[in-house]
């Protein structure tokens, strides 16, 4: 194959994304999560927001615009890896708790995310809740945000003061174990931080 002629990695990993997709038993997924469908497309609200899924190619659509490699692997791995819907464990558990098979859980990646936000705290708990978020009561910034029926994820942040740095925190309901693989609770995770800053208005 000529040079010009190879695929980006990102190609590839469409590719994958999408076929591992199509590989799967649609009608099972659509009934387990109640789904609305026609033979074309099928509908789900993911994060707050309504997305399409095309069931002939694999690709996901918010309105005209493709979905993120996030979003979809976001969404596809809570359609093909559940054997039930989602149900509340009660307890809330931390990413380091959640991730076995790792040592690196080291969530400063996202206090740089959030940067341009500055230390401006009452913005941040504003965000989130015009992503729907409902407040909680832990932290500068707290809120609990709706993944999905019965997957929450608790946002928490603590602004730098004269004796700590800044610091942030992610806890699940412990019933994600059966929905997400560890490896994926960091994309939603990092789509929770983008979802931020495209709702404030600022960039990354």
């Amino acid at each position: 194959m000529p040079m010009d002629m190879k695929k980006t990695k990102d190609e590839i990993q469409w590719e994958m994304i999408t076929s591992r997709f199509l590989s799967y038993d649609q009608e099972k997924f659509i009934r387990i999560f109640g789904l609305e469908h026609d033979e074309e497309k099928v509908y789900i609200t993911f994060m707050g927001r309504d997305y399409t899924i095309m069931r002939k190619t694999g690709l996901m659509y918010e309105g005209d615009r493709q979905a993120t490699i996030d979003e979809t692997v976001s969404v596809y791995e809570l359609l093909t890896n559940s054997e039930h819907a989602p149900c509340l464990s009660g307890k809330w558990e931390s990413i380091s708790s959640l991730c076995t098979n790792t040592t690196d859980t080291s969530l400063g990646r996202y206090i740089d995310y959030l940067k341009p936000f500055g230390d401006d705290a009452q913005l941040m708990q504003k965000t989130l809740l015009e992503m729907g978020a409902e407040p909680a009561n832990k932290g500068d910034v707290s809120a609990v945000l709706t993944v999905f029926p019965n997957i929450p994820v608790w946002f928490q942040y603590w602004v730098a003061d004269d004796e700590f740095p800044a610091s942030i925190q992610f806890l699940f309901d412990g019933g994600i174990a059966e929905h997400y693989r560890w490896s994926l609770l960091w994309n939603l995770m990092t789509m929770i931080t983008d979802r931020m800053l495209e709702t404030a208005g600022l960039e990354r």
